[in-house]
């Protein structure tokens, strides 16, 4: 199972990131930048740690964590959270919770040749496509 989930993913396709961005709170000249550029995703693990780092022009940043367990992450719009990632084969289950505001649900399908992303804030959902490299 956990096989076809490490690698290296660039973003492709994108759908209603936008709003998506916007429902976080994130303005309009940084919704703008971070659409401006195709991060790549790269995971790997050592025994039941993971680690996900997401790269692009931007920024980068790096979480590491152990299915199952909450552990603080700082997102890329600048707000701590406390995240659980669960898996249930190969998709992942991602809850964001902040300390106030809305929680987000982030849900990554694994596949051969990609990796699908669904990200869920109040009613806005956004949908992220990344190719394998």
């Amino acid at each position: 199972m956990q096989d076809i989930i490490v690698g290296k993913y660039r973003l492709s396709k994108t759908e209603n990131f936008d709003a998506f961005l916007a429902e976080i709170g994130l303005g309009y000249i940084k919704r703008k930048l971070a659409q401006s550029t195709s991060p790549e995703i790269t995971i790997s693990r050592n025994g039941d740690k993971w680690t996900m780092l997401t790269s692009s022009a931007l920024s980068t940043s790096e979480i590491e964590f152990t299915l199952g367990e909450e552990f603080p992450e700082d997102r890329q719009d600048g707000v701590s959270v406390t995240s659980c990632i669960t898996a249930d084969g190969s998709t992942w289950t991602q809850t964001q919770k902040p300390g106030n505001g809305k929680d987000v649900l982030i849900v990554r399908e694994f596949g051969d040749k990609e990796l699908k992303v669904t990200s869920t804030i109040g009613n806005i959902t956004a949908n992220r496509v990344y190719e394998r490299i």
